[in-house]
C-alpha cells in the first residue's frame, strides 16, 4: 500500500491522544500522515459565528483518486480526529474534542460542536488512497481556514467629557467653526472590525483607530477632530462599523445641533416712490441662520415700535429649511406720510452665533421717497382794519413736488374770486399770497389758503381772522315779545339788538316813543348817577297798562359812529270785556230735542272778543265751545244742570252769567213687551213687565187682546212702582208695572194649550210733552212634544237597494227638532229619514226617531227588514229510525220553498219531490231509501219571495247488507233518548267499579293467606325464604343484587352452591342464620337435594 500526504512541513512538537485503542495499521497510518508535510495554501475559508456549530467538508473524488484508506484532520499542526476506513470503519477523536467534534462521512466532513474563538485555526484533510489513481489531484490534503465570528457586543460613541451619546440623538447647540470631538468604540468583536466616521456619504478625514485584543476578542477606537462648518447642517454625524461577524453595516449617528450666522440680507418693496396715504410694505428677507435671528427695523436711527404707533405693523415669520437654516421675513407695514419723505429705513439682524461672537448685526437699508401733496401754513393768525384799507394775506407752504398746479383762498370756506382785479391782487402760482386792495364789511371772515400739486392738495389748518369793523345796524326786541295783559300789571323789557355790526358792543343807545325821543343812554348826569353805569341797550318799562299804547324805536352807537334809527315797533296791551247775559229758547227742555243758549256782552274789551267760555253742572269750562250761541242736542237726563258763560279775550275773562234748565220727558218704554212670550202649559206662576219713562207721570194699564184687563178680574193681578231717575243709565223718574197671573185662579190651575193663547198690551197715558204708547207681546201656551208618529212603522228593502224615505212628526210648542239613531249612533238630523246607500244585512234593525225642545222629548220607531235570498245547509240524521236528510234555509222572510234533486256520477240530475217542511218554516226533510246500493249527490235548492239561492249538496255513500243488518240490531237503543243513554252507561260503569274493587279485596285475602301457611310450613333452618316474591319489589332498593355469603372457589366457578338469596329468586333482606345454614350444604345436581358439606 502506498500513502499519499500533503506537502506539508511536519510540525516541530504534536500532541496526539488517542480516545480509545486503535490497531497498528491506524498508528501506521498516523505516522505516515506526520512524514514532508509542508506548507501549502487555503483551499477554502468558513466564517461561523461563536457557538454555533460548523461542518467542515472534505472533497474526496473516488473516481479520480480510487478506494479512500484513511483521513486525517488536523488544527494548524495537531491532530484532532482520524478515521480507518474498512469494515468497522473505526474513527478516532482528541480528548480535548471529543464532546464537541465529529467526523462522518457520506459526505466526509468535521463537525465542530459549540464554536469557540480558540477554534479559529487552518483546517487540514489528509486523504490517504489504497492505489491512488495517475489522475488524482488531491495529494496535498483540503485545507480550510476557520474563521470564528463574534458580533459586538456594542458600538458606543462618547463626546469630548466622556460622556454617551445616545444613537440618533443630538449634541449641541454649537457653532460654525467650532471643533466636534468624539470618540466611537466597539467592543469585544472579532475579527478585527473596520472603523469610520461618516457624514453622509462623505469619509471624514481622522486618525487611524486603535484595536485592543483582549481574550480573543478586539475593542477597537476611533476618534474624531472636526471642525464644524455650514456643511454639517442637517447632517447626520455616523460611526460606521464593517466585520465579517455582522451581515451588515452597523450604523451609530448622532446629530449635531449647529448654529451659524445668517448668510444675507435684504430689504426690498418700494421700488421708486410712494404717495403719501399709501400702504407702504416693506420685507426685509434673512437666510442661512441657525437660530432665527431677531430683527429690528429703524427709522433713521430710531428704532420703529409698533406700540407707540397704532398705525405700524410689522409681521415676522420664519421658516426651517431642508438644511436646518432658517428663512426669516419681516414686514413693516406702515400708511407713507410725508416725514417719512428721504428717510433710510433700515433692517437690522442679529442671532445666537453674532451674539456670542461680539460681531456686528447684519443690515440693509432702503431710502423711501414719498410724494405728497403740500402743507400750507397762512400768516398773520389776526387781522384787525377798517373799511377801505389794504390787507395782505400770507401763504407758505411746503410740497414734493414743490411746482404748483392750482391756488385758492377761501373766506369762511367758500371760494375767493381772486380773478376780481378791482379788489383782490395775487392768489396765484406766481404769487401765492392775497392783497385786498379795499376792505368791506362783507370781506370779515376766516382766510385759508388751498394749494395742489400733482400728488393732491392741501389746506391750512390755522386761518386768518379778518376783522372789518363798521356803524351798527339794530332793532326793537321786547321781553314779553307779545301782547301784554293790563291785569297783570307785569314789566316789559325793550332791547336795542345790534342786526349788523362791528364791533357789536353798543356804547350808547337813543330810545324813540312815536318817534319821539325818551333817553338816550347812558345817562351821566349828576342827578341821574344810578344811569351812568348801566347797559344802554335795555329799556324797562314797569307796571305796563293802556298808556303805554305806544311805537317805540331805538339808534346805536359803537367805534364806528351813529348807525340809522330802527323801524318802530308797536307795544299792545289786552284787556278782558265786560259782564255777560245768558238766555235759552226752548224754555222748558224736551228729552232728545235740542236747546240753543245765548251769551252776549256790552263791553268787548281789547281786542274785540268773539270768543266765550261755557260751563256745565259747574264743571268746565268746555274747551270744544267757544262761540256766543250754544246749542244742546239731544237733551237728556244729565241736561238737567246749571249753565254758566262768559266772554273771554287776550285781556283776560269778563263776568259770568248763569241759568237753569228744567227738562221734561214724553212717554218711553224703558222695558217693553217681547214679540213673544212663551210659558210653559203647566207652570205654577207667570209675570209680564214693562216700564214706561215720562215726565210730568202718567199712568199705565194692561190689555188682552185689545180688551182692557179688569181689576176685579181674579185670574190677574197687577203691581206697580215709581222709580226714580238713573243718571247711570240716562233714564227720567218711570212707572213699573208688573202683570201676575194668579194661577190658583185659572181652569185646573194651569193653561189650555189651545185656549190661553193670547195678545197682551202695556198702555200708558200721555203727558205735557208726548202722547200714549203701547207694548205688545204674544203670549203662547208651550209643551213638550207629544203624538209622534212615523210615517211607516215596517219598511222592507231588498239586500242592495236603497230603502225609501220615513217621515216623523210630532206636535209640540215651540215646534220640536228630530234625530234618527240606529244603534246608539245618530245617523240623521231632521225629521226626514233619508238613506242614500244600498242597505245590506247588517242594516236589518230598528231606527228610532227622537223628537225634542226646551220642554222635552218623545221618540218613535220603524223597523227595516232588508230581504234577502236564502242559502241552505243539508245534515243527515236518524229520525223515527229513518235515514233523513235535513236541509235548513237562511234568508229573509224566513219561509221558504224547497226542491230535492239527486246529481248522478254522469252529470245527469233526477228531480225529487220538495220533501217534508213538517212544522218548520225554513226546514225540509228528505227520507233516504234503505235499500240504495250506490252513491248518491244529493241537492237542496230553497227559494223565498225575493228568489232562489244556491244548490247545497251532501254525498250519501251506498249501504252494505251488513250495515243494514248492523242498523237493524242497534234500532232498540236508538229510540231512547240521550238522557236515558247517559243513565246507562253511568250505571254499568259504577257496576264494573264495584266488580274490580271486590275482586283487588279478595287477591289481597289470598295473598296475605298463602304468605302466613308457608311460614307456617317451612323452616327457617333449612334456608327457604322467609318472604313472597313480590313483596319486596315496590322498595326502593328493589334490583340491587345481593352479594354471595361465602366466597367463590377461585379454582372452580361451577354453579354447584346454593347462595342463600338464589333460591327464592329474589334479591332483599335474608336471615342471616338460613344464610350460614346454607353455606354448609351443597345442591345435589341431579335430584336437587341439599347434602352437607364433608
Amino acid at each position: 500500500m502506498v500513502e499519499k500526504r500533503s506537502g506539508k512541513d511536519i510540525p516541530k512538537s504534536m500532541r496526539v491522544v488517542l480516545s480509545a485503542p486503535i490497531s497498528s495499521s491506524l498508528a501506521l497510518l498516523i505516522c505516515l500522515g506526520l512524514v514532508g508535510r509542508s506548507r501549502a495554501q487555503v483551499d477554502t475559508t468558513i466564517s461561523r459565528q461563536e457557538s454555533l456549530s460548523v461542518e467542515l467538508p472534505c472533497p474526496v473524488n473516488v473516481d479520480k483518486c480510487g478506494k479512500l484508506h484513511s483521513l486525517n484532520w488536523f488544527k494548524g499542526d495537531d491532530r484532532i480526529a482520524a478515521m480507518l476506513l474498512g469494515e468497522s470503519n473505526v474513527t478516532s477523536v482528541d480528548k480535548e474534542f471529543d464532546k464537541r467534534v465529529t467526523v462522518k462521512q457520506n459526505p466526509y466532513s468535521l463537525v465542530i460542536q459549540d464554536l469557540k474563538i480558540a477554534d479559529e485555526d487552518i483546517y487540514l484533510c489528509d486523504t490517504t488512497f489504497f492505489i491512488p489513481e495517475e489522475t488524482c489531484d488531491n495529494f496535498n490534503g483540503y485545507r480550510i481556514e476557520l474563521r470564528v465570528l463574534v458580533p459586538p457586543t456594542e458600538v458606543v460613541i462618547l463626546d469630548a467629557k466622556g460622556d454617551r451619546i445616545e444613537n440618533g440623538s443630538s449634541v449641541g447647540p454649537m457653532q460654525e467653526r467650532q471643533s466636534l470631538k468624539a470618540t466611537c468604540t466597539v467592543k469585544n468583536t472579532r475579527p478585527q472590525p473596520e472603523v469610520g466616521w461618516f457624514r453622509g456619504t462623505k469619509r471624514l478625514t481622522t486618525y487611524s483607530p486603535t484595536h485592543d485584543l483582549n481574550n480573543g476578542l478586539y475593542t477597537s477606537t476611533l476618534e474624531l477632530d472636526w471642525p464644524l462648518s455650514r456643511e454639517d447642517l442637517a447632517q447626520d454625524i455616523e460611526c460606521r462599523v464593517k466585520s465579517a461577524a455582522i451581515p451588515n453595516t452597523t450604523v451609530s449617528k448622532f446629530r449635531v445641533d449647529l448654529q451659524v450666522r445668517p448668510t444675507s440680507i435684504d430689504i426690498n418693496g418700494v421700488k421708486h416712490h410712494t404717495v403719501q396715504g399709501s400702504k407702504v410694505v416693506l420685507t426685509c428677507d434673512i437666510h442661512g441662520a441657525r437660530p432665527a435671528v431677531n430683527l429690528t427695523w429703524y427709522n433713521s436711527t430710531t428704532v420703529i415700535s409698533p406700540s407707540e404707533n397704532d398705525m405700524t405693523e410689522i409681521r415676522i415669520k420664519s421658516f426651517e429649511k431642508n438644511d436646518g437654516t432658517y428663512h426669516t421675513q419681516s414686514e413693516l407695514i406702515f400708511n407713507a406720510t410725508r416725514f417719512e419723505n428721504d428717510r433710510a429705513f433700515r433692517c437690522e439682524a442679529e442671532n445666537a452665533v453674532l451674539q456670542i461672537n461680539r460681531e456686528k448685526p447684519i443690515s440693509s437699508a432702503l431710502t423711501l421717497e414719498v410724494l405728497y401733496p403740500p402743507v400750507v401754513k397762512v400768516s398773520p393768525s389776526d387781522i384787525i382794519t377798517k373799511t377801505s384799507e389794504i390787507v395782505l394775506l400770507n401763504c407758505e407752504y411746503v410740497a414734493n413736488p414743490a411746482s404748483l398746479t392750482k391756488v385758492e383762498w377761501f373766506r369762511n370756506d367758500d371760494l375767493v374770486n381772486v380773478n376780481d382785479s378791482s379788489h383782490y391782487k395775487g392768489g396765484n402760482s406766481e404769487n401765492v399770497a392775497l392783497v385786498i386792495r379795499s376792505t368791506e364789511r362783507d370781506d370779515i371772515g376766516n382766510y385759508s389758503c388751498q394749494l395742489s400739486n400733482t400728488i393732491g392738495k392741501g389746506i391750512s389748518d390755522q386761518k386768518i381772522n379778518l376783522d372789518v369793523h363798521y356803524v351798527p345796524i339794530v332793532e326793537i326786541l321786547m321781553i314779553p315779545e307779545g301782547p301784554v295783559k293790563e291785569s297783570d300789571e307785569s314789566n316789559v323789557t325793550l332791547f336795542c339788538n345790534v342786526l349788523d355790526a362791528n364791533p357789536l358792543a353798543l356804547t350808547k343807545v337813543r330810545w324813540y316813543a312815536n318817534s319821539t325821543l325818551l333817553k338816550e343812554l347812558p345817562d351821566c348826569e349828576e342827578t341821574r348817577e344810578d344811569l351812568c353805569h348801566i347797559d344802554p341797550s335795555k329799556l324797562l318799562l314797569e307796571s305796563i297798562g293802556r298808556g303805554f299804547f305806544y311805537n317805540y324805536s331805538c339808534e346805536g352807537f359803537n367805534s364806528a359812529g351813529w348807525g340809522p334809527r330802527s323801524e318802530d315797533k308797536e307795544l299792545m296791551v289786552h284787556y278782558e270785556p265786560g259782564p255777560s247775559t245768558l238766555t235759552h229758547f226752548p224754555l222748558v227742555a224736551v228729552k232728545k230735542k235740542s236747546v240753543t243758549f245765548s251769551c252776549s256782552v256790552d263791553d268787548p274789551g281789547y281786542p274785540d272778543t268773539n270768543r266765550y267760555r261755557w260751563m256745565r253742572g259747574g264743571r268746565g269750562p268746555l274747551q270744544d265751545i267757544v262761540t256766543k250761541d250754544w246749542t244742546v242736542e239731544p237733551v237728556g237726563l244729565d241736561s238737567r244742570t246749571n249753565y254758566s258763560c262768559f266772554a273771554y279775550n287776550e285781556g283776560g275773562r269778563g263776568v259770568m252769567a248763569t241759568v237753569s234748565l228744567e227738562v221734561h220727558a214724553p212717554p218711553f218704554f224703558i222695558k217693553n213687551l217681547p214679540p213673544y212670550t212663551g210659558v210653559l202649559h203647566s207652570s205654577p206662576n207667570a209675570t209680564l213687565t214693562c216700564r214706561i219713562e215720562c215726565v210730568p207721570r202718567c199712568e199705565i194699564s194692561w190689555q188682552k187682546d185689545g180688551e182692557p184687563i179688569e181689576k176685579n178680574d181674579t185670574r190677574y193681578f197687577v203691581k206697580e212702582k215709581y222709580m226714580e231717575a238713573s243718571p247711570a243709565t240716562g233714564d227720567f223718574e218711570s212707572m213699573l208695572s208688573v202683570l201676575h197671573f194668579n194661577m190658583p185662579n185659572w181652569p185646573l190651575a194651569k193653561f189650555d194649550i189651545e185656549a190661553d193663547n193670547a195678545n197682551y198690551s202695556c198702555v200708558s197715558t200721555g203727558n205735557t210733552v208726548g202722547a200714549s204708547i203701547r207694548s205688545r207681546t204674544y203670549f203662547g201656551i208651550e209643551y213638550a212634544p207629544e203624538n209622534i208618529t212615523v210615517s211607516e212603522n215596517v219598511v222592507f228593502v231588498q239586500e242592495d237597494t236603497i230603502p225609501g224615505r220615513v217621515i216623523c212628526k210630532s206636535r209640540a210648542n215651540p215646534e220640536p227638532s228630530y234625530k234618527w239613531f240606529f244603534k246608539n249612533e245618530t245617523i240623521a238630523n231632521g225629521n226626514a229619514l233619508i238613506i242614500n246607500k244600498a242597505m245590506e244585512r247588517k242594516d236589518n234593525g230598528t231606527y228610532t226617531c227622537l223628537a225634542y225642545n226646551k220642554h222635552g222629548t218623545s221618540i218613535a220607531e220603524t223597523v227595516i227588514e232588508v230581504q234577502f235570498k236564502p242559502r241552505c245547509e243539508i245534515e243527515r240524521r236518524e229520525i223515527d229510525d229513518q235515514d233523513t236528510l235535513i236541509c235548513t234555509a237562511f234568508g229573509n222572510p224566513v219561509e221558504s220553498d224547497f226542491s230535492w234533486s239527486i246529481k248522478a256520477d254522469n252529470e245527469t240530475v233526477e228531480v225529487l219531490d220538495s220533501g217534508d217542511k213538517k212544522s218548520f218554516l225554513e226546514k225540509s226533510f228528505y227520507v233516504l231509501q234503505a235499500d240504495y246500493a250506490i252513491s248518491r249527490t244529493y241537492r237542496c235548492v230553497a227559494n223565498n219571495t225575493i228568489g232562489s239561492g244556491t244548490f247545497c249538496e251532501i254525498e250519501v255513500a251506498a249501504a252494505s247488507s251488513l250495515l243494514i243488518w248492523w242498523q237493524e240490531q242497534l234500532a232498540w237503543w236508538q229510540l231512547w233518548e240521550k238522557n236515558t243513554l247517559i243513565i246507562l252507561v253511568a250505571a254499568i260503569m259504577g257496576l264494573l267499579l264495584t266488580v274490580i274493587i271486590i275482586c283487588c279485596i279478595i287477591i289481597c285475602i289470598c295473598r296475605r293467606r298463602r304468605r302466613q301457611d308457608k311460614l307456617h310450613g317451612k323452616s327457617s333452618s333449612l334456608g327457604e325464604p322467609l318472604t313472597e316474591p313480590g313483596e319486596y319489589e315496590n322498595l326502593p332498593f328493589h334490583g340491587l343484587q345481593t352479594a354471595p355469603n361465602k366466597p367463590l372457589n377461585a379454582n372452580s366457578f361451577e354453579d354447584e352452591f346454593i347462595y342463600a338469596d338464589l333460591e327464592s329468586q329474589h334479591y332483599g333482606p335474608i336471615n342471616y342464620k338460613a344464610a350460614s345454614l346454607y353455606s354448609q350444604v351443597k345442591k345435589n345436581k341431579k335430584s336437587g337435594a341439599l347434602d352437607e358439606l364433608k
